[in-house]
């Protein structure tokens, strides 16, 4: 009796672990519903050992069931809406690992196609009489690991003995892709027939090391793949280039970095050009200082980023005198951050040769690039930088980060790999550019002092014209995004993003901040002056406004959640903030009626 009451006791502590575990679930996933990314992070740590579990048993290969994981996750992320039941999140993650693992296994057409494990491959060659898919590498690459060498000594067919030495030609002109220690794992497993166990003792490397070395490999050799079939070279790299070359970037203010990264990395590509624009006249003249965007959704970061940025960027670098050239595109099946605003770029291919002579041809001229680095150091997830330098022997390229003063490197393949391909080089000036002269009357500062005050006064009244494609994906801008931003933190049914609640109160504080010293700098006289002034008053204390609720809710990773009174005071900061940028909007209406400037 006793031993069954323990053993009754030990079944309830469990039942209990297991009815928190998913109240845990069911809190996690309606948060994550609603925009929490933190609320999934969590519950995608909570579940990622079990996820993997199920995807090695169903695949059979440990590597491969690294790449189920990650699929999975990704289309986890993207339809958690679509979970009626949040209780029921295990058995649907279950179901996705399962489809997955499936897809990647299953031989035939389609994009997975190319992604099966060995194994599988394995069984369907047997089946299939051993045959080998010549067009398709891993069907060749497996065919290798079944000594097709002694198999082609056997054949009596001339074609297939022909077929056999093109193959093993190309396999051995592909290979010059990897490293040396790839080449040599990579000989190892496919011709030596060495197990992964064996080779990791050869390199004193563990054997989920040696699984990544194989997946790396195969991943370089079908990018050489794509290489072969459009007739580009088969050297190391694609071009068989050793250069290297570093631009001195030059600072271009004493104050700390622009939060708005975009406008940050234009200012200090114009420095190392020997242009000093301020900050405030780039923020000014840009219309970055003007713009406050929020997802319809919850307090997301993304509506910094969600404007057109090819547009954007060539009107602003035509506005400062220059001309420039863009390399854009979007990788197909990849997780794009901010697919509202790339999803009109073309579809790309990941190949090096796509991108990486034209970063050389502007870093040689000593021009640093406009990049869109995906791979930001946290807290950040995603900003502009600047591509200042490259390495054809380490094969990586330099770049600015947020996180890093000192600069980061990136490989070749990060670069080629990014799934968002935005790249601006600067070609040169429109036309000589000058010392800016004492402003007068007239001038071209004045005009474009009263383009700006225009675009701000638009921009406020009627907000952003860019909206995304994207049904799922909708933003309020101007002035009604302080009222959107205000109705997620009073609602019953939002709960507001904490990181990208963070990001906004940073971001949107310096650009009111630079607002005000724009237009103290502006080239009008009179009244239309003092009415501007009076503006620049306004958006300075919209500005302090702003960096308090930045201290209320500090742009940091955390889970932690607002509580409701913390909520309510910032709500009531929003509304001190939106009451002095609607008076500056005021006081920016009545000096352009001065002007005589149509609205």
């Amino acid at each position: 009796m006793v031993i069954r009451a323990e053993h009754t006791a030990s079944i309830t502590q469990a039942e209990r672990q297991a009815a928190a575990q998913a109240e845990l679930d069911k809190a996690l996933v309606e948060r994550a519903q609603l925009g929490d990314t933190e609320a999934f992070g969590e519950l995608i740590e909570q579940h990622r050992t079990k996820a993997r579990g199920w995807a090695e048993r169903m695949t059979g290969d440990p590597h491969l069931a690294d790449d189920v994981v990650q699929d999975a996750l990704i289309r986890a992320f993207m339809h958690l809406g679509t979970l009626a039941d949040t209780s029921r999140f295990l058995p649907w993650l279950y179901r996705i690992v399962r489809n997955q693992a499936n897809m990647r296994l299953r031989r035939g057409g389609g994009p997975t196609r190319k992604e099966k494990s060995f194994s599988s491959m394995g069984a369907a060659a047997q089946a299939d009489g051993s045959r080998v898919d010549w067009e398709d590498l891993d069907s060749i690459l497996y065919h290798l690991a079944r000594k097709a060498a002694d198999e082609a000594a056997d054949a009596q067919d001339p074609a297939e003995n022909l077929l056999r030495k093109e193959m093993y030609e190309t396999i051995h002109a592909l290979i010059s892709c990897l490293t040396p220690k790839e080449r040599g794992i990579f000989h190892a497993y496919f011709f030596q027939q060495l197990s992964p166990a064996e080779i990791a003792s050869m390199y004193r490397m563990t054997v989920g090391s040696i699984y990544t070395y194989i997946h790396r490999s195969r991943q370089k050799l079908r990018q050489e793949h794509i290489r072969v079939s459009l007739g580009l070279s088969l050297e190391k790299g694609g071009s068989g280039l050793t250069g290297k070359k570093i631009v001195q970037l030059t600072d271009w203010q004493a104050a700390s970095p622009l939060q708005i990264s975009l406008v940050n990395s234009i200012g200090r590509l114009l420095a190392s050009l020997g242009d000093s624009r301020e900050a405030a006249y780039v923020m000014g003249v840009s219309g970055f200082a003007f713009r406050m965007k929020i997802s319809d959704q919850t307090t997301f970061a993304d509506g910094i980023y969600m404007f057109d940025w090819k547009r954007t960027v060539q009107s602003l670098m035509e506005e400062l005198g220059y001309r420039v050239t863009m390399l854009l595109g979007q990788l197909s099946e990849s997780p794009i951050p901010l697919l509202g605003a790339v999803e009109r770029f073309p579809v790309v291919l990941p190949i090096e040769e796509a991108v990486m002579p034209f970063i050389r041809k502007y870093v040689d001229l000593g021009r640093p690039v406009l990049y869109f680095d995906t791979l930001t150091a946290k807290p950040y997830v995603h900003e502009w930088a600047l591509i200042y330098g490259y390495d054809d022997a380490q094969r990586i390229v330099y770049l600015t980060d947020p996180m890093h003063p000192e600069g980061k490197a990136l490989s070749y393949d990060d670069v080629t790999d990014n799934p968002v391909r935005f790249v601006v080089g600067i070609d040169g000036a429109l036309k000589a550019q000058k010392a800016h002269p004492p402003v007068r009357p007239g001038s071209k500062q004045r005009l474009q002092a009263v383009r700006a005050i225009r675009f701000a006064v638009d921009y406020a009244r009627n907000g952003c014209s860019y909206q995304p494609n994207t049904v799922y994906l909708r933003y309020t801008s101007g002035l009604a995004a302080y009222d959107r931003w205000i109705s997620h933190l009073r609602s019953d049914h939002i709960v507001p993003n904490r990181y990208g609640m963070g990001q906004l109160a940073l971001t949107n504080a310096e650009a009111k901040r630079y607002a005000s010293h724009y237009l103290r700098s502006v080239p009008l006289e009179g009244e239309a002056m003092r009415l501007t002034l009076l503006a620049s008053e306004a958006y300075e204390e919209a500005a302090e406004a702003l960096e308090s609720l930045s201290g209320e809710v500090p742009f940091i990773r955390t889970s932690e959640m607002l509580s409701p009174e913390r909520e309510e005071a910032c709500a009531l900061l929003l509304e001190q903030a939106k009451a002095f940028e609607t008076a500056a909007i005021g006081y920016l209406e009545k000096a352009l009626a001065l002007l005589e400037v149509p609205l």
